[in-house]
């Protein structure tokens, strides 16, 4: 299909698509079960902020949160909340961790910007990431300020470094919603409105395995036959002309596990074949551990449950401790074969950011911690999978930490999504004050994100409202 056609037929049905209004937003606040402090500045917000903003999206009203405190947030009523989001792993060790606030208003006082330059907190950061990264030989690190520039500035110097046009990503994958990475990001038909997008539309895609869909003939999914497709394209099996040594992909980029779509992992062979398919044919391997690092998934890093080393990792989210920071940890090679101020960046590597990325380092590499974080989630594991017990809908159960993915299905034979009825479960959530997201190829899916510190206590009282939230929403549905 032509490229020019493609973007017209994007913008067309953009601009012929129900679009979210004002009016809609008040009616919604309107009959939310908010409190009048909430209700008031939700319309305030509605009439002066984007309308494009996710908590419209994700809630039927979202709640406006005034101060947080751990696992806990209040909203402007002081109504409390089990933060079961974290800020999508952004504030990974909950809200407020008083070592991170201290560190940050100790620098605050001495210095909080230097513009890109480097600076001692962000020199000495580097370090430490190179050491942490698991990357093979010498490295070298590019600070931002977010996930999606994190991307951006790896896609950017792998194509300068090869010498190539190519990004290949999986099916699925969420790699930032930047103009810069719309074309990176498939995950629920993000991207199509913004064809080709930053990218230049030169990004290939394979299928994601998962065991859970694989081989179904309904809502089906990809298994590992995906990659055997993926290798099969690069070594010229189609072209008698081509054996693969003149491809022209210069990455290939990945989530170690599915994030944004839903929480999804992969067979640990997934990362181990992509390895070897990168090696082969010469192309880089850089794994997006934006939602993934830092411990959530019980390791340091998620690659790591493969085994594999990578040529460049992303990291940010739950790195700055709250504030925007983002960093690419890269083979030596990647950041030295270009010029100087061929890379710029603000407000990469603020130093307040650099104070709180030390403290958050400290604290997730100290003994004993990650043992914690898998106990953590083995607990909450172990109740859900009692409620799956009780619970007919609840039939697959992702876990790695506290990387929790929870699949709903009306029917647990045909595993039909259960789309409509996760949504009630989130919306009540929010009623009961449990703040959950949602996702899934097919919207059937929630996603657990508590901080990696999670009370106990936090954990079984979040376990009984899930209990009682997912009964209701079975009840509504006639699933027995």
């Amino acid at each position: 299909m032509d490229e020019n056609f493609q973007v017209i037929s994007a913008a067309k049905r953009v601009q012929g698509a129900p679009r979210t209004t004002e009016a809609e937003l008040r009616e919604r606040i309107d009959r939310s079960d908010f409190g009048e402090n909430t209700k008031g500045w939700a319309r305030r917000a509605a009439r002066c902020e984007s309308l494009g903003g996710p908590g419209w999206g994700l809630f039927e009203a979202p709640p406006i949160i005034e101060r947080g405190e751990g696992s806990l947030l209040f909203d402007v009523d002081g109504k409390r909340y089990i933060d079961l989001l974290s800020g999508f792993s952004v504030s990974g060790l909950g809200n407020c961790h008083p070592a991170i606030t201290e560190a940050i208003q100790s620098q605050a006082a001495q210095l909080t910007h230097f513009f890109d330059f480097s600076h001692p907190l962000r020199i000495r950061l580097a370090e430490r990431l190179g050491e942490l990264s698991g990357i093979e030989g010498r490295t070298r690190v590019l600070f931002g300020t977010t996930g999606s520039d994190g991307v951006e500035s790896a896609v950017k110097a792998a194509r300068h470094y090869t010498g190539k046009p190519y990004v290949l990503v999986a099916k699925g994958d969420y790699h930032g919603a930047s103009y810069g990475t719309i074309g990176l990001t498939s995950r629920r038909g993000m991207n199509a409105p913004y064809f080709p997008g930053g990218t230049g539309g030169n990004v290939g895609f394979f299928g994601f395995p998962h065991t859970y869909r694989q081989g179904l003939s309904e809502f089906g999914g990809y298994g590992m036959e995906a990659l055997e497709e993926l290798e099969r394209s690069l070594s010229g099996t189609y072209s008698p002309y081509a054996d693969g040594s003149d491809n022209l992909v210069a990455a290939i980029l990945v989530e170690p596990f599915q994030s944004s779509s839903g929480y999804y992992i992969p067979p640990k062979e997934y990362l181990a074949r992509l390895r070897d398919i990168a090696d082969r044919f010469g192309i880089l391997l850089m794994v997006d551990e934006v939602q993934t690092g830092l411990g959530r998934t019980g390791t340091l890093w998620g690659y790591e449950h493969s085994g594999i080393r990578p040529d460049a990792l992303i990291t940010s989210k739950t790195l700055g401790g709250g504030l925007p920071l983002s960093a690419v940890v890269a083979r030596e090679e990647l950041f030295s074969s270009w010029k100087a101020t061929a890379h710029i960046n603000t407000q990469a590597g603020n130093v307040a950011a650099c104070a709180a990325a030390h403290v958050v380092l400290d604290i997730i590499t100290a003994p004993g911690f990650l043992d914690e974080v898998n106990r953590h989630g083995l607990r909450f594991k172990e109740g859900l999978e009692r409620l799956a017990l009780r619970h007919p809908s609840l039939d697959y159960i992702d876990h790695s930490g506290l990387y929790l993915g929870l699949e709903f299905v009306g029917d647990p034979v045909k595993k039909t999504p259960a789309a409509e009825l996760v949504s009630k479960i989130r919306l009540a959530g929010l009623r009961e004050g449990l703040l959950l997201d949602h996702g899934g190829y097919f919207g059937n899916r929630i996603p657990l994100i508590p901080a990696l510190n999670i009370p106990d206590e936090l954990i079984d009282e979040a376990l009984e409202k899930l209990d009682v939230l997912i009964g209701q929403a079975e009840a509504e549905f006639g699933i027995s």
